[in-house]
């Protein structure tokens, strides 16, 4: 692979992009946006009773949180139009007439889209160096999760690439792009909550069944209660056959890598402070990953919520690495439809498709 066409391609993507002063007052704008967001978060948190050391815990959540959902709107529509666009425009075809092999045209466009949207992330730099000196998470993770955002960011402009090879008109790329991101950040959610019913099954387990005497009219004395342990039938859910469907959501794998490095990331029953966003978010995937365990609290049993707690949190930080996997296999796919449909000879085009 010639790695000098691949540069390139890129700098002629990025040199696309701004070659016009509009991209100057759309990134002014955008950091207009962020700072709004961070300080009207700020003004909210410490309206009422809360203090500023507790919305600092939160910062590094509402500059990644911010960076990514602009992210995942912003990079389907620099990616979804890199091919098909310059076929319209007729520049394709010239490039492609060079001693330029498909994959390192591919690269090239991949990597200037890739490059184009961490505008994202370098406009919210300022709030993301605060956010990881403040953030209870540990520097490392911290900036772990900044890296994992801009992985997800290039697996959807890789997306959007092969959308863009697939596609012949550039709206209907960045559409079918846009879908796809949904369906990760959405669909697939919805699908958990919609299979959830399905995976429960009842179980007979020894339970506490509590009986209440009640004390004459006429008497001060308190009622009484008493405490046998009883078989019971009741209902699990078995999550963990479809946890799955949740670890591609990017809120859900930046979450958890943030709670990853936090001190004390499980969060017991009755103790351990209060949790961080990220926290509670990890412990949600967790627990579907963990599924419900097939106990219930016996008379004297005060540790069953403790172990319960454990159990339902196990997971913790141990996830983030398999949904950016998946995420990235999913833009990998885009990459090679991208480069085969960029081969040359290209054989039967799609109706519609001009050579030059």
């Amino acid at each position: 692979m010639n790695l000098t066409a691949v540069r390139v391609i890129t700098v002629l993507e990025l040199r696309q992009r701004i070659r016009s002063t509009r991209w100057k007052w759309s990134a002014l704008a955008l950091f207009a946006l962020i700072s709004a967001i961070v300080f009207a978060s700020l003004y909210l948190a410490t309206l009422d009773s809360g203090t500023y050391t507790e919305w600092s815990r939160e910062l590094l959540t509402i500059a990644l949180g911010t960076v990514l959902f602009v992210g995942m709107i912003g990079a389907p529509a620099i990616s979804a139009a890199t091919i098909n666009g310059d076929r319209r425009e007729a520049t394709l075809a010239v490039v492609q007439a060079t001693p330029i092999t498909a994959w390192e045209l591919t690269l090239g466009k991949f990597l200037g889209a890739w490059l184009a949207s961490l505008i994202f992330i370098v406009l919210a730099s300022p709030y993301l160096i605060w956010g990881v000196v403040s953030a209870p998470s540990s520097i490392g993770f911290s900036i772990l999760a900044i890296v994992v955002t801009a992985l997800l960011l290039g697996s959807y402009c890789a997306i959007g690439l092969g959308f863009s090879a697939l596609s012949t008109r550039p709206t209907a790329s960045t559409m079918l792009t846009l879908a796809t991101v949904l369906l990760l950040l959405v669909g697939l959610p919805a699908v958990f909550g919609l299979a959830l019913p399905s995976t429960q099954r009842e179980y007979t387990v020894v339970a506490a069944d509590y009986r209440w005497e009640r004390s004459p009219a006429d008497s001060d004395t308190a009622p009484r209660s008493t405490c046998v342990d009883r078989p019971q039938q009741r209902t699990f859910t078995h999550s963990e056959r479809i946890w799955w469907l949740l670890t591609p959501n990017p809120v859900l794998i930046v979450a958890d890598t943030l709670a990853a490095g936090t001190p004390e990331t499980h969060r017991y029953w009755g103790f351990g402070g209060s949790p961080s966003v990220p926290q509670d978010g990890a412990r949600v995937l967790s627990g579907a990953r963990s599924g419900e365990m097939i106990a219930a609290a016996r008379c004297g049993d005060g540790d069953f919520w403790q172990m319960r707690e454990r159990y339902e949190s196990r997971f913790v930080g141990r996830n983030w690495y398999i949904g950016l996997l998946f995420t990235v296999a999913v833009g990998a796919a885009g990459l090679l439809v991208a480069a085969r449909r960029l081969r040359i000879p290209a054989g039967k085009l799609p109706k519609g498709v001009r050579v030059a």
